[in-house]
């Protein structure tokens, strides 16, 4: 098949992990696509860090039957060890929770049940080509997206409507404060998991991501041309955690934010 050719060459270079925490091994969807490329595979919550630092794979795929707490507290758990490693997530139940959950923990993408073979391989397929340039694939596309986003005239002349416009004009008038999933999807006429799904095939990036590189650059421009505290400009963007954005600063340019802040002002 074509998408079985594709996601070999998307994954042939490094293999990703399958975390199947399916009751029964033998109805999980890892079997539609393991003879594919190079899958580690892991049963068991407590193996899933452990084999992160061992193989370390172009991903990780939590494939979940029906979520329990203990996976959304691992879960958190990951992303806070790895905020770099993109995050899958399939799961067999529908629910605004589960969206929720998706969207606080920034996984790279949503799957809920029943899903197609081939939807399946393209997801794969897609998030293992990303990952390989995600760090300047992501800041490009965010930083073109914000001058577009600010300029009326140009997003018009030069972009199609999406579904999921209004989530954009959204973030911009409230970047700062808490972006509640569930108001942005109705915002589009969509459901929570709906609208993780629609924004993905639209923009690329999960709605997570565009929301932390959004916040990433525009904390950038505030650090260039005011005269501001670090803690100060991670609140006025919308963090209330000052150390998860300096590390989010910091996985993006390469700075911690006050060093940058530092550089970026002219020397008296």
């Amino acid at each position: 098949m074509n998408d079985t050719a594709t996601l070999e060459r998307a994954c042939c270079a490094r293999e990703f992990l399958w975390a199947d925490l399916m009751p029964d091994p033998g109805a999980s969807m890892l079997n539609a696509v393991r003879d594919a490329c190079e899958v580690c595979r892991v049963r068991e919550l407590h193996d899933v860090s452990s084999a992160i630092r061992l193989h370390e794979p172009l991903f990780v795929c939590f494939e979940i039957d029906d979520p329990e707490a203990r996976v959304f507290d691992f879960l958190m758990q990951v992303r806070n060890d790895h905020p770099e490693l993109p995050v899958l997530v399939i799961t067999g139940r529908d629910s605004t929770l589960v969206a929720r959950w998706a969207m606080r923990l920034k996984v790279w993408d949503l799957l809920v049940k029943p899903v197609l073979h081939e939807e399946l391989n393209e997801t794969i397929s897609s998030t293992a080509a990303i990952t390989k340039e995600r760090d300047a694939a992501v800041m490009s596309y965010t930083l073109s997206s914000s001058v577009s986003s600010s300029d009326p005239k140009s997003r018009n002349r030069t972009d199609p409507l999406k579904r999921t416009s209004a989530a954009i004009t959204h973030l911009n008038a409230h970047f700062a404060c808490r972006i509640d999933l569930e108001s942005v999807a109705a915002v589009c006429g969509l459901s929570p998991s709906q609208f993780c799904r629609v924004f993905r095939k639209e923009h690329h990036v999960s709605f997570g991501q565009y929301v932390l590189c959004f916040r990433m650059n525009r904390a950038r421009e505030l650090l260039e041309h005011e005269n501001m505290l670090v803690k100060e400009v991670a609140y006025s963007v919308g963090f209330n955690d000052l150390s998860y954005f300096t590390r989010s600063f910091k996985r993006h340019f390469g700075v911690c934010p006050a060093a940058y802040q530092a550089a970026a002002r002219p020397v008296i």
